[in-house]
C-alpha cells in the first residue's frame, strides 16, 4: 500500500478504532462457519439453520430505526463498547454450550436474538464513526483500508473455521469470536473524540427517530435505494447463508465451504488496491449493477458445486461487494449531515434487513419442493430481475457525487 492509503492511521482515534475493527473480525471470520456447523450437528436440516440465523436477523430489523436514533443521540464510541461487550457474553455462552455438548436449537435462537438486538445498535453506531473520526478527503481511503484490512483477516478465518469444525468442532471458534468482541471493547477505551453538534436534537429518541425518517424522505433516494437492497440481501441470506451450508455438507464439506467463503475476502482485499484510484460519479447505478454480481455464486451452486469454481465466483462477489460499500459510504458522507448519519443509515439498514428473516425460513421448505440447486437459478434470476428495474428508476438514475462537502443540518 502507498503512504496516502495509510495515511488515516496518523490519526490516533481512528488507529485504535480500525484496529478494534480488525480484531472483531478475525473472530467473526471464523464464527459465521462455524454457527452454520453447529446447528448442523444438532439438526441436519436448512429449516433449523434458517431459524436460528432468523432469530437475530428478526430483532436486529425491528430495532434497527431506534437503534439508529441512539447512535445519533449518544457518543458513538460509548454505544460501540457496551454493544461490543453484550456481544461477547453472548457468544461465550454459545460457545461453552457447544464445547460442553449441552447446546440445543432453543439455546441457540435466544442467544442469537440477542446477538441481533444488539447489532440494530451497533451497525448504525458503527457506520457513523468515519465521519467524525477523519475529514473528508481522508475517507475513501479510510474506507477501503477498513474494508481491505478486515478482508484480510477475513481469507484465513473462514478457512481456519472450516478445518477446526471437520477437527475439534465448532466451539473453539465461537470462543475466539467472544474473546475478540471484548478486547474491540477494552481498545474504544483509547478513542477520544469531541463532542458532535447535537443542539438539533429532539426531546426524545422517538423525536430523534421521527426526525430522522422525515430527512429520508426528504433526500429521495434512500427508501427506493434500499427497498431493492431489500431483496438482494434476502436472496443472499437464504440461497448462500442457508442454503450454500447445506449443498456444501453434501459436495465439498465443511473445509471445502470455509476455503470458497475466505475466496469473498479476497475479492474485497485485491478489488481495494483497484478502487483506492476509481472516482464514483454515479453511485445508485454502481450500487445495483454490484448488488446483482454480489449473487453470482448463486449459479455455481445451483449447477456444479466444484470448490475451485466457487471459490472463483466468491472472489468475484467480493470485488462487487466492495464496490458496492465504497459507493454507499461515499455517497451518504457527502448528500447526509454528520449529525443524521446513524439515522439514515439504520433506516437504510432497515429496508435492507427487514425481508432477511423471509429468506432465512422460505429457502428450507422451498428447497424441499424445488430442489436446492432450482431454487439457487431462481434466486440469481429474481436479483437480475431486480436490478435491471432499478436501473430505470430516476431516482436511483439521477443521483450524482459532486465532491460537495456534507450540508448543515437545519430545523
Amino acid at each position: 500500500m502507498s503512504s496516502s492509503r495509510l495515511s488515516p492511521l496518523a490519526a490516533p482515534a481512528f488507529r485504535y478504532f480500525f484496529i478494534g475493527q480488525v480484531v472483531n473480525r478475525i473472530g467473526s471470520s471464523m464464527a459465521g462457519v462455524a454457527l452454520a456447523f453447529a446447528v448442523l450437528d444438532i439438526d441436519d436440516s436448512a429449516s433449523a439453520l434458517g431459524w436460528v440465523l432468523a432469530a437475530s436477523s428478526i430483532p436486529m430489523v425491528v430495532f434497527m430505526m431506534l437503534g439508529g436514533a441512539i447512535a445519533d443521540r449518544l457518543p458513538r464510541t460509548l454505544v460501540l463498547r457496551g454493544c461490543n461487550l453484550v456481544q461477547g457474553i453472548a457468544q461465550a455462552l454459545t460457545a461453552g454450550l457447544v464445547i460442553s455438548g449441552h447446546a440445543e436449537i432453543w439455546h441457540r435462537v435466544v442467544l442469537q436474538a440477542v446477538a441481533g438486538l444488539v447489532f440494530a445498535v451497533s451497525y448504525p453506531a458503527f457506520l457513523g464513526m468515519v465521519p467524525i473520526l477523519l475529514p473528508a478527503e481522508e475517507r475513501q481511503a479510510a474506507f477501503l483500508l477498513i474494508g481491505q484490512a478486515t478482508s484480510a483477516v477475513g481469507i484465513l478465518g473462514p478457512a481456519v473455521a472450516g478445518v477446526l469444525v471437520a477437527t475439534v468442532g465448532p466451539g473453539l471458534a465461537l470462543g475466539v469470536d467472544a474473546a475478540t468482541y471484548l478486547v474491540a471493547a477494552a481498545l474504544l477505551l483509547l478513542v477520544r473524540l469531541p463532542a458532535g453538534d447535537r443542539t438539533q436534537a429532539k426531546a426524545s429518541v422517538i423525536g430523534d427517530f421521527v426526525a430522522g425518517w422525515a430527512y429520508a424522505r426528504r433526500l429521495g433516494w434512500v427508501i427506493p435505494a434500499s427497498c431493492a437492497a431489500l431483496v438482494f440481501n434476502a436472496l443472499v441470506s437464504g440461497a448462500i447463508n442457508v442454503l450454500g451450508p447445506v449443498i456444501a455438507d453434501d459436495t465439498i464439506g465443511s473445509e471445502g465451504w470455509g476455503f470458497a467463503r475466505s475466496a469473498q475476502a479476497v475479492g474485497v482485499f485485491v478489488a481495494a488496491f483497484f478502487l483506492a484510484k476509481v472516482t464514483v460519479t454515479w453511485p445508485m447505478k454502481t450500487i445495483m449493477i454490484a448488488f446483482v454480481v454480489w449473487c453470482v455464486p448463486m449459479l455455481v451452486l445451483g449447477t456444479h458445486v466444484n470448490v475451485w469454481i466457487l471459490s472463483a465466483s466468491f472472489v468475484v462477489a467480493g470485488a462487487a461487494l466492495s464496490l458496492l460499500d465504497l459507493a454507499w459510504n461515499l455517497l451518504v458522507q457527502e448528500k447526509v449531515p454528520e449529525a443524521m448519519l446513524s439515522r439514515i443509515m439504520a433506516i437504510d439498514g432497515f429496508f435492507s434487513f427487514v425481508a432477511t428473516p423471509i429468506g432465512l425460513l422460505a429457502v428450507g421448505p422451498l428447497a424441499v419442493a424445488f430442489g436446492a440447486g432450482r431454487v439457487q437459478l431462481g434466486c440469481f434470476a429474481l436479483a437480475a430481475l431486480v436490478g435491471a428495474f432499478a436501473l430505470t428508476r430516476r431516482t436511483i438514475t439521477d443521483v450524482r457525487l459532486t465532491g460537495a462537502p456534507a450540508p448543515e443540518l437545519t430545523s
